[in-house]
């Protein structure tokens, strides 16, 4: 948990603070949550139901533990090789809520900090992902 903070705090715009409800850490951008860490390496994060639903397709998620038919997906972490799968997810996420400030015109420090499209090109995702990304910017 503590690798994974310490690679999501650095991204330009994410604060970190308790997760109420069930310990662990959120990770916010602008007042949304991209994701928590329980203390029990359990990763959550909230994705539109398309992407989510991808996510899954892809075996890179599993449905929410508690949630199953919103759009959040949940992320076990069982060893450290783990951590760079549940860095990816929160990745896509945040920049799908980077996307989202920019399409709705919202000014927002982090936008200017990081070229998304370089961003999204590392992530390496399926065409399904990138067609929804591709969606978004339109």
């Amino acid at each position: 948990m503590n690798q994974i903070e310490s690679i999501i705090s650095d991204w330009p715009g994410v604060t970190v603070k308790s997760h109420e409800r069930g310990g662990g850490r959120e990770f916010i951008l602008d007042g949304r949550e991209i994701g928590h860490v329980h203390h029990g390496q359990l990763v959550d994060i909230p994705f539109a139901k398309r992407i989510r639903d991808v996510l899954i397709e892809e075996g890179r998620a599993q449905k929410h533990h508690v949630l199953p038919d919103s759009g959040w997906i949940s992320y076990r972490i069982r060893s450290d090789q783990d951590v760079d799968g549940a860095v990816w997810l929160l990745r896509v996420s945040y920049l799908y809520h980077l996307l989202a400030l920019q399409k709705r015109e919202e000014e927002h420090p982090a936008g200017d900090a990081i070229e998304i499209d370089a961003a999204l090109a590392k992530l390496d995702m399926s065409d399904a992902l990138e067609h929804m990304f591709s969606d978004l910017r339109t």
